[in-house]
């Protein structure tokens, strides 16, 4: 008899387990939106960045002096543009550009946003400088 009685769980016992088992599924369930949002957020950080640099690297190909042109000046020594990206809808980009104090030498800020919202959209920036060459 006393064999019978150490073997096996006890309907109390698996009741508890069944208790603390259900309450670490609920916890999980709450976390899985979070998780998601955070998953789709490093996407699209990592989508900007990616857009951020090829714009950059186009920039830096058309060289010096398509600078201008392509970002008109707004006064002297300023420029900037805003557009979006072809194939990215929900993305837009901003290029400003400064004269420095180093003859020939603009520096370059590239922003991408997404639009999540009115209040306030995901944002990446990079800074470069672009030379003249002569």
């Amino acid at each position: 008899m006393d064999i019978l009685k150490t073997k096996g769980f006890t309907l109390v016992e698996i009741i508890i387990v069944i208790a603390v088992l259900s309450f670490g599924i609920l916890t999980l369930t709450h976390i899985f939106p979070y998780i998601f949002q955070a998953k789709s957020k490093a996407e699209d950080y990592s989508l900007m960045g990616i857009l951020a640099q090829n714009l950059a690297e186009e920039i830096r190909k058309e060289g010096y002096k398509n600078l201008d042109i392509k970002y008109p000046q707004v006064r002297s020594g300023y420029g900037r543009k805003e557009g979006k990206f072809k194939g990215y809808p929900q993305f837009r980009w901003q290029v400003e550009w400064w004269q420095t104090d180093v003859p020939n030498l603009r520096k370059i800020k590239i922003e991408v946003f997404k639009e999540v919202g009115k209040k306030n959209p995901q944002k990446m920036e990079i800074v470069t400088y672009i030379a003249k060459r002569e």
